[in-house]
Order: C-alpha cells, then structure tokens, then sequence
C-alpha cells in the first residue's frame, strides 16, 4: 500500500514538471518565431532586387567612368528601369545627358553592375551636360568701371566642342570646315590644329553661329605630319577647350589609295571614329531570343560617330547588322535585331561609313549575359 502511494506521487511529479516544461518552452519561442516569420516576409514582399532607386552601380571589370542608375524596379516583368549617369569633374555623381530611360531584366543588371558606388534622389539628378566654369582672377589693377553682363558670362562659361565635319583633310589643300559643333561659342573665337612636336595649323575665315556652330578653313601645307590631330577652340577670353585626335589629317596620295582600295582604307580610317560607351551595354539571353523584342534600339558615345552609316556585333563567326542608324544629338541611335545566332558572352561593335569601309571599332563593347 505504502509503495502505490509512493508510484503515485511519482507519476503526479512528472506530470507536473512536464507541465511547467512545456508552458517555459512555449514562452520562449513564441517571441522568436514571429520575429523570425516577419523578417522573412519583409524580405520576401519588398521587391526581390538586390538594388532600389536611385542606387548607381557599375560594372568593376569596365574602364569607363559612367555608372548605371537605377530610376526603379518592376517586380510583375522583374526588370530594372535604368539611365546612364555622368561624373561631374570633381568626381561626385552626376548627371544624365537626357531624361531616356530603358528597362534590363534584373539578372542581367545584377550579374554584370555587381559594384554599388553611391546612391542619389534620382529627381534631384541634372538633366543636361553642366557648363564648365572657371574662376576669373583678380587683376592688380582695380578697375574703374563694373564689367558689363556680357563680359562676365563670356568669362565664366568655357567653350565646348561635340564634332567636327569633315573630320579629315589632306597636306596640300585647303579644307572646309562646314560644322563644327559644340556650345558656349563667342564672337571673335580662334580655331586651331594642334599636335605634339608639330606647329599649330590656324584656322581662316572663322565665323561663329548661334554659340553652337563654327565654320572656318584650315590650309593643311605639304608638309604637314600626317595623322590625328587635336581641334582646340579659343574665346575672346582666352578660354578654351581640346578635342584630342578629333580630326585627321592623310597624305595627298593616301587619300587617292583609299578611294580605290578598300584595304588600305579600313587601315588608315579604323581610328576616325572613337566608342566610348553603349546604353545598354548588356542584354540577357533571355531577353534577345525573344523575337517580339527585336530589333533593340541601342544608343553609342564616342566621336565621330555622325560619320557613320551602319553598325555590327560580331561574335565569333556571327555577325549582326544594325536595321538602322541615327544621330540624336552628338550619340548614334541604331537599331539591331539580336535574336538568332548569338550565344552568352561579348561581342565587337564595328562601325562603317556609307562606302562600307571600317571607321572604327571597339573590341567587347557589348556583353550577353
């Protein structure tokens, strides 16, 4: 009788320890769980992408200056609407040349911009290349009279150059400058050739259009080295700006060679045309194999490109040719159907003028991811 007794003290012991295990266990992950289920579902419902607006990132394997910024995140098509940002000259970003955008898909964005390098409020972001500014020093001499408006907006906004047309000329002749373009132009303002080792070639018969358009003449003689020469452009102010390698000068008798042999003139011409930088400068597989997507319109950046005709993407031993090409503003608009033939990884842009000669080219200037 007196061992039942014990075995059912026993039993009742357990049954309340069991209790009171159970009611501690309960506390202490209750508290734990809902943290842990909301944490996953915020991270879960926010957008899915691994950036948000107003981030700028950058491909680090790429030697351009330029970054992506991100405007915003579609999560329904899961692709980021994008713009290409500037640098301003001391480094802080920046702006955008105009306000087009375009839409990547996420996992193109993310696998090839895989830098973070800042974070903006994108509507606080400039539209529009800034003018460049220049302090004016003081003189030792105090004036007498307050410089007028006009003499202190031509003193503080420096000249710029966007292209040249023609871009090239021979030794010997005179050649004919019918545009050359740019902005902050003034009245009075001197235009020259320059090239290291090599006496300046300055410019005759200069006149000046709007602040945007310069036509003049340059009297290339004989003896001139031939080669890619700089195009600087001097205000009354003595402002002024370089184009490096923006005109190119040829012998008479290579002139004569490249009209009539296509060879020679892919060699000598190749360099006319500079590629800077492409918007976009990736797609994924996925995206160009969809045939309602084709052709993609794709903006280039660099110099020269107004003398272009045409564009290719070569990949191997596949070649795609641009469908169209435009010039909007100083950049070539074309359009390219990518859809068939191509693979993952990068491809050569060349660009051709309107005789199918090579002017320029640029070695994986575009990426399929």
């Amino acid at each position: 009788m007196r061992t039942s007794a014990w075995v059912i003290i026993a039993v009742i012991a357990l049954l309340v320890a069991g209790v009171f295990c159970a009611g501690c266990s309960d506390e202490g992950a209750k508290p734990g769980d809902v943290t842990a289920t909301a944490t996953v579902t915020s991270a879960g419902t926010t957008t899915g992408a691994l950036y948000a607006e107003g981030d700028i990132v950058r491909n680090p394997t790429s030697t351009l200056s330029t970054g992506l910024l991100i405007i915003g995140y579609d999560a329904g098509t899961d692709m980021y609407e994008r713009a290409t940002i500037f640098p301003f000259s001391d480094g802080r970003w920046g702006y955008r040349l105009d306000s087009k955008t375009s839409k990547i898909s996420r996992a193109s964005v993310e696998k090839v911009y895989t830098e973070k390098v800042g974070t903006v409020t994108v509507s606080s972001v400039r539209i529009g290349a800034p003018t460049i500014t220049t302090t004016v020093p003081p003189t030792t001499t105090k004036a007498t009279t307050a410089p007028t408006a006009t003499e202190t907006t031509a003193s503080t906004t420096a000249p710029r150059i966007l292209d040249i047309d023609p871009f090239i000329g021979t030794t010997g002749k005179t050649v004919t400058i019918t545009n050359l373009k740019g902005s902050n132009f003034v009245s009075g303002a001197t235009v020259s050739l320059t090239k290291t080792g090599e006496t300046s070639i300055d410019a005759t018969d200069v006149s000046v259009s709007a602040g945007t358009k310069i036509t003049c003449k340059f009297v290339l003689p004989s003896s001139t080295e031939p080669g890619q020469w700089n195009v600087v452009v001097t205000n009354p102010d003595k402002q002024s700006v370089t184009s490096a390698n923006l005109f190119t000068i040829y012998k008479g008798t290579d002139v004569t060679a490249t009209a009539t042999s296509t060879s020679t003139t892919t060699t000598t011409a190749a360099a006319t045309v500079t590629i800077t930088n492409m918007e976009p400068s990736a797609l994924s597989y996925g995206e160009i194999t969809i045939p309602a997507s084709n052709p993609f319109t794709i903006n280039i950046y660099g110099t020269n490109l107004s003398a272009g005709n045409k564009v290719t993407f070569t990949q191997g031993s596949t070649t795609r040719t641009s469908t169209a090409y435009d010039m909007v503003g100083y950049e070539a608009r074309i359009k390219i159907d990518l859809s068939s033939g191509v693979t993952t990884g990068y491809m050569t842009v060349t660009v051709y003028d309107s005789n199918n000669n090579i002017i320029g080219s640029k070695e994986n200037a575009f990426l399929i991811v």
